[in-house]
């Protein structure tokens, strides 16, 4: 990696650091929700040490501390998943450190323990926890606390842990991210318009189109926010509410509208790029306006239509087509010079933007 490449990886740091910072002051942004989970996430690691240490008498819990830590994840139904899954890590965990002890020599049972409770945490039913065998097996052995005693204080630390870990989660400002998915399609949005808006002004000069940068790769982090903002209202107590179920109803509709404007326009710019069609400088000025005009009014579009299904407002009709820069998609461009294509049918791939 070059200092070119390392000067434009910090500040793309810096740039991500300055707008969390910024989207803290927005209400329903992901910022604040981060920054929300972030303070359960402390309050549940300390009451879990509080409630293990006074009420249990446990000296040190850190494990009950983490476990709770662990268990406020980004949705109620994703917490429970995870209570779950961390109680049968640890319970694999320490089955295996015991079965291992019998073996004669420590060096010997800590391979052993190792060895298995690794292969066991591929178990696919145990997802991101299955970390936590081979954890709670190599300190049990290496510690030599196989012990009945011991034992029972880390099962008794883990369940108290993702006790508390999901109490908290659902009983203090149970997590909806359904804004945070809005405001990621909104600035997917902003980002699909501007690549029209630029395809437009490069047309307009006879220029190649520019670089995407990574626009087709945003409705795939698009549909995971949609999906996370879903399984949010599961178990989730502020879920019974219908208007939440309406906003993700307008969030499955504005990802489907999102998902083909970045199709079509990912497809305007190979259309206009490849050698085998013709470049836009061979194109002659009156189309190349006429087409850029329609981009222009299809980012347009796009985005009032994007913004009217978020808020839940009926959407702004499309022009009729016997507008002036629809029209020109009845009429082929007019190549000055260049090999012979199908020039016809590409320009009309652009009206796919505002479908």
């Amino acid at each position: 990696m070059g200092s070119g490449q390392v000067r434009h990886e910090a500040a793309a740091d810096v740039d991500g650091a300055r707008r969390f910072l910024h989207g803290l002051r927005t209400q329903g942004s992901r910022s604040r929700e981060t920054a929300a989970q972030a303070c359960k996430a402390a309050l549940a690691a300390v009451a879990a040490w509080l409630v293990a240490a006074t009420a249990f008498g446990i000296g040190q819990p850190y494990l009950a501390a983490w476990v709770a830590l662990v268990m406020v994840r980004p949705t109620v139904h994703w917490s429970l998943l995870t209570a779950l899954r961390q109680v049968a890590a640890v319970l694999l965990g320490v089955g295996i450190a015991a079965a291992a002890t019998a073996l004669p020599g420590k060096a010997l049972a800590l391979g052993a323990a190792v060895v298995t409770a690794v292969l066991a945490s591929q178990w696919p039913r145990l997802d991101d926890q299955g970390l936590y065998v081979p954890f709670t097996a190599l300190i049990m052995v290496a510690l030599d606390a196989v012990g009945g005693a011991f034992i029972l204080d880390r099962l008794l630390e883990t369940g108290l842990g993702a006790l508390v870990g999901l109490a908290v989660n659902v009983l203090v400002m149970p997590p909806m991210r359904l804004r945070g998915a809005g405001s990621d399609l909104r600035r997917d949005g902003e980002a699909a318009t501007g690549a029209l808006r630029g395809m437009a002004a490069r047309l307009r000069d006879g220029e190649d189109p520019q670089d995407l940068d990574g626009l087709g790769e945003r409705p795939g982090r698009a549909l995971t926010a949609v999906r996370r903002a879903r399984d949010s209202l599961r178990l989730n107590p502020r879920s019974g509410h219908r208007r939440h179920r309406a906003q993700v109803d307008r969030l499955d509709a504005a990802f489907a509208m999102l998902r083909n404007a970045i199709d079509a326009t990912s497809a305007i710019s190979g259309l206009l790029g490849p050698d085998d069609r013709p470049r836009p400088r061979s194109l002659g000025p009156a189309f190349r306006d006429r087409y850029a005009e329609a981009l222009d009014r299809a980012a347009d579009l796009l985005g009032g239509r994007l913004d009217a299904v978020l808020s839940g407002v009926a959407p702004p009709e499309p022009e009729p087509p016997t507008s002036r820069p629809w029209n020109a998609w009845s009429r082929g461009p007019t190549v000055r010079k260049g090999p012979s294509c199908k020039a016809r049918s590409w320009p009309r791939c652009g009206a796919c933007c505002a479908l």
